[in-house]
This record gives C-alpha cells, sequence and structure tokens, in this order.
C-alpha cells in the first residue's frame, strides 16, 4: 500500500482562520471607522495651537508697542493691523481671520453652509466659533475663542467641543 502525503488545509483549519479573522475584522474596524472623527478633533486642536502661537506673537508686538493694556488696540504684523484686546487678539471673525492664514469664511448666519475649509462665526458677547467645513455652530464640532479684556491674568479663553465630530 502506497501512501500519499496531503497537501492544503484541512476544513477544520480552514474554519479556525476564518472565525479569527472574522475577530480581528470585529476588533479593527472600529478604530478605522473612527479615523474620521480622530481627524477633525486634530484639526481642531491644530487650530487651536495655530490660535495660540498667533496670540503670543501678537501679544509680544503689543507689548513692544505698549499696547498690552488697551482696550481696544491694535498691532501691526507683517504689514496687516490687528485689532487686540489687552493686548491678545480681538475675538472677531474677521480678526481671526485676519491674523491667521488660511481659507476662512466669516458667517453671517450660523446655518449657512461653508464652502471653505474653516466657517468663524460671532456670537453675542465677543465669542467667536471655528468650525470646520461641513458644521455649523450647532454641530458640536468645533472651538470657542473668547477674551475677555477685564481679566487682567489669563485672559484668553479657548474652549473645544468634538463631541459631534
Amino acid at each position: 500500500m502506497h501512501t500519499t502525503k496531503q497537501r492544503g488545509f484541512t476544513l477544520i483549519e480552514l474554519v479556525v482562520v476564518i472565525i479569527i479573522l472574522g475577530i480581528l475584522a470585529v476588533v479593527a474596524a472600529p478604530k478605522f471607522i473612527n479615523l474620521k472623527s480622530d481627524a477633525l478633533i486634530a484639526s481642531l486642536k491644530g487650530f487651536q495651537g495655530a490660535l495660540k502661537s498667533a496670540n503670543t506673537l501678537v501679544y509680544s508686538k503689543a507689548v513692544l508697542s505698549g499696547q498690552e493694556k488697551l482696550d481696544p488696540g491694535s498691532v501691526t504684523v507683517n504689514g496687516t493691523t490687528i485689532s487686540t484686546t489687552v493686548g491678545y487678539i480681538t475675538s472677531l471673525s474677521a480678526n481671526v481671520a485676519v491674523a491667521i492664514d488660511g481659507s476662512f469664511e466669516v458667517m453671517t448666519n450660523a446655518n449657512d453652509a461653508i464652502t471653505a475649509d474653516w466657517g468663524l462665526y460671532d456670537v453675542s458677547g465677543g465669542n467667536v466659533y471655528i468650525f470646520p467645513k461641513g458644521y455649523d455652530i450647532n454641530g458640536n464640532c468645533s472651538l470657542r475663542y473668547f477674551i475677555d479684556g477685564t481679566k487682567p491674568t489669563d485672559p484668553i479663553f479657548y474652549a473645544l467641543t468634538t463631541t459631534g465630530c
């Protein structure tokens, strides 16, 4: 009697491999599905970092020109005049758009769809909401920027809302 060796997988081995691949897919899929949300949150954090850096530069210029205690004041950065409140970028959409280089659309209605990369919207009380394309002020995916000129120390306020990203 002559025996030959079998080549390939048995049915049991094939089923085990398929089950393992299924388990890996179930575990890994939520991580990959959440990448868009992570990217939007990272973009908002990046914008916050850019705004903080711009504020540092503007405040430095305000100190050098003796305007760090004025409300309102103004400084010139790279030939552009930027309105300031106690030395920091005044929290108005048009002012934020001038201070940071980017593709912005200053909104007049909170629910308008934006065509630029970023939407900026002024809310009464000196709050500026910054949100990515595809969202609006009600989308819970925004950065709120506010300057409180009555606080002598740490007047800047940044608030990220990311529950809807």
